[in-house]
């Protein structure tokens, strides 16, 4: 679906492409004392901002690469059609500490987008460049562990694959040109390529012939070089590289690089190859797993580039790139989750201390998008989410560092939804008048209890009373694991406000007990016009793809009567209004967007089909993804659908998926999930899945885990001793420090 642009803004122009030379003569001839006479023709040709402003189209996918200094961004949108496509192929930077929208990124021109990005290869006195005609493929490859984008093309006899990499550190991106020639001749060969920034940011743009060098500065600094010797540099942008004259079969390289914020000294300290060493060194040291099917091998692969991607130096991170430009404690999280089944344990704790000093109020209220709500909109699941994932990163690593440093703003968090304000002590639940996606009284959503808050509040209380314990606070212990304990059964059995109906989970019950089925707005003009919500007499809200969660995560047994039902209550959500498939976050008649599927909410349901044993739902999604655009890239987009009105953002990529990508083949289908005190091991094969295999660095130890399915049942050879698994699952306690754990897992 083609989405819709904004940012349209029309304005007058002497000079108007595609006029007649008779009509450009009228409006140049004009005498300036005499009025300006409109031309019909301006209506036709409004002056726009380039096409490339739009983030969602159909085929576009992003190829992003970061290291927490700088972020960048090639753009391949293969559908040309219509009359205004994106370019084709493209190249954007950014400052990973500052959030930004496409258009502005650094490379973003507002007449040319980002077609000056790219590289044209002069061949034999001909110029060639990347296009639909001469274009290869785009995908990713990982070179000792190091993910670099390759981008392959023809150039006449010539074939060439441009290599982007960005090293472990530094506002660094690196090109590589590699130029074959396929010919039966030799052929001088040149490289050319303009620094054309955003005039959004820079306003002191031009070459440096004498360093060699386009340097840009204005609110940022940039410079584009290279570190071949035979460089020249010519008017305002050009720098031109001379390859020289490659033999038949031969191949060359003529290396560029971007830098930001003064970083290109980095260079002049660090060789080039010592730099690769080190960014080789940095990608093995992080957990790697593998298995015997390529899809799921690049589902991996993309989604733990992506979470290194996007993060910070300083843990910052934008919850919807080039969309929202703001944060949320929930998604911080999640990719915090995401980053410790990854192996970046130093990121994620990154993550974790900033929300803590940054996004955590004195009293326990967390931020979302940015800023602080009254007690009626707090999302409750925050506190719950940032409870659990500071127990995860105390499972994964051993710091309790952490905990220790910042624990009265963690019990803060704890005791925050405890309050009398949320807890209704007949129901034994939290309530409010806001739901997990968002929508508040204004939608119609009364004053009530919201599953997704009683079970992120109730696990997070449950394991926050672990951390507890092990700072020494067992009377915060205590109170925490009691709680967590009556919000659960509240939830899952309470006989007026249980939120169980005909045997499944439901999303949302009122104070007064009634299963709110419906969400009707009080006032349907003030919703987007010709939206669901906004035009159906009666919008459903169930089901809802968060009432998976207590199945997903282990808090009710996933082969239980009610795991069963909630997710046959939950297949109305696939291919609800659309035939390409994935499910919407929730019933799509209470949509305030176009109905669309949404792939974190469609992961939620994997998950719990994972748990159940459901390999064919599994795959359903994981394929789902893989087809879509952006399954190349791994970028997925939050939404696969339009948005109805500006000022809604523009539907882009979201971390959040990859976060519970990762948690799903690391730890349901290979089944990693340390615990506070032992290594546990649950795997659940999918069909089509053979073997898993997996280094992982848990509490200073290596674990070396094989995964491989048996017709002999269930077993484990631990450091070469055989350990009885019970009900299909592994647990053995941590070795002594230093040590390496060996396991082999056979189910």
């Amino acid at each position: 679906m083609k989405r819709r642009e904004f940012f349209m803004t029309p304005a007058i122009g002497l000079v108007v492409p595609g006029l007649t030379q008779i009509d450009q003569f009228a409006f140049a001839s004009q005498p300036a004392h005499e009025p300006f006479q409109y031309h019909p023709a301006l209506e036709k040709f409004p002056q726009k901002l380039h096409q490339d402003f739009t983030t969602y189209t159909p085929g576009v996918e992003y190829f992003i690469l970061g290291n927490g200094d700088i972020i960048a961004v090639l753009q391949y949108s293969p559908e040309q059609k219509g009359d205004r496509p994106l370019t084709f192929l493209g190249l954007t930077l950014m400052d990973a500490e500052r959030f930004a929208r496409k258009w502005s990124t650094y490379l973003f021109h507002p007449e040319g987008g980002l077609k000056h990005s790219m590289v044209r290869l002069v061949v034999d006195g001909q110029t060639h460049a990347a296009g639909p005609e001469t274009f290869l493929s785009v995908g990713w490859k990982y070179p000792d562990k190091v993910p670099v984008v390759s981008l392959r093309w023809r150039a006449g006899v010539c074939e060439v694959e441009e290599e982007f990499f960005v090293p472990h550190e530094g506002g660094l991106l690196f090109r590589r040109v590699w130029v074959e020639n396929k010919g039966t001749s030799g052929c001088e060969v040149g490289v050319n390529l303009g620094l054309v920034p955003s005039f959004v940011i820079f306003d002191e743009i031009a070459s440096d012939p004498a360093a060699r060098t386009v340097n840009a500065r204005g609110y940022a600094e940039l410079k584009l070089q290279s570190t071949h010797r035979a460089v020249e540099t010519s008017g305002r942008y050009g720098m031109e590289i001379t390859v020289g004259t490659i033999a038949p079969g031969e191949k060359r390289v003529a290396e560029l690089v971007y830098s930001i914020r003064g970083d290109e000294t980095l260079l002049a300290r660090t060789p080039v190859k010592e730099m690769w060493r080190h960014t080789v060194d940095y990608w093995e040291g992080k957990d790697l797993l593998s298995c015997d099917n390529e899809t799921l091998d690049h589902m991996y692969g993309v989604s733990r580039t992506g979470l290194k991607s996007l993060v910070a130096r300083s843990g910052k991170r934008d919850s919807g790139f080039w969309m929202y430009n703001m944060e949320w404690v929930r998604d911080d999280v999640m990719v915090a989750l995401g980053m410790l089944h990854a192996g970046f344990y130093d990121e994620a704790r990154t993550i974790l201390v900033k929300i803590l000093e940054k996004s955590v109020g004195v009293d326990g209220r967390t931020i979302e998008s940015s800023r602080w709500f009254g007690f009626d909109y707090t999302e409750l699941d925050q506190n719950g989410e940032l409870l659990y994932g500071i127990w995860a990163y105390l499972c994964w690593t051993g710091d309790e560092k952490l905990a220790r440093e910042y624990w009265d703003k963690i019990r803060a968090v704890g005791d925050f939804p405890l309050q009398d304000y949320f807890l209704d002590r007949n129901a034994g639940m939290v309530h409010n008048k806001r739901e997990f996606w968002e929508r508040s009284d204004g939608f119609g959503v009364a004053d009530g209890f919201e599953l997704a808050y009683q079970f992120w509040v109730s696990i997070g209380l449950e394991k926050g009373a672990e951390v507890a314990e092990r700072v020494g606070d067992p009377s915060t212990a205590r109170r925490w694991k009691k709680a967590a304990s009556e919000i659960k059964e509240a939830f899952t059995s309470h006989p007026k406000y249980g939120l169980v109906e005909d045997g499944h989970f439901i999303k949302r019950r009122t104070r007064g007990g009634e299963w709110q089925r419906y969400f009707i707005p009080p006032d349907r003009k003030g919703m987007p016009p010709g939206s669901p919500i906004g035009t159906i007499e009666k919008p459903q809200c169930d089901p809802d793809t968060a009432t998976v969660l207590p199945i997903a995560y282990g808090m009710v047994d996933a082969k239980s009567e009610v795991s069963r039902r909630t997710l046959a209550f939950i297949e109305q959500l696939w291919n609800q209004r659309w035939d390409f498939g994935g499910y919407s976050r929730y019933n799509t008649d209470s949509e305030p967007d176009p109905p669309a599927p949404w792939p974190f909410g469609s992961l939620f349901v994997a998950r719990a089909y994972s748990e159940a044993g459901d390999s064919e739902k599994v795959w359903r999604v994981i394929r789902w993804l893989d087809g879509l655009h952006g399954g190349k890239a791994g970028s997925w987009f939050e939404r696969y659908g339009p948005s109805i009105t500006p000022p809604a953002p523009p539907v882009s990529v979201v971390g959040w998926n990859w976060a519970e990508m990762v948690m799903l083949i690391t730890g349901h289908i290979m089944g990693v999930r340390p615990g506070m005190d032992r290594f546990v091991v649950r795997p659940s094969l999918i069909e089509g899945v053979e073997k898993m295999q997996g280094r992982f660095a848990v509490r200073s130890h290596t674990v070396e885990l094989t995964v491989t399915r048996s017709a002999d049942g269930p077993q484990a050879v631990v450091n070469e001793e055989k350990i009885a698994l019970r009900d299909g699952v592994l647990s053995v306690p941590y070795p002594g420090k230093g040590k390496k754990l060996t396991i082999e897992v056979r189910v």
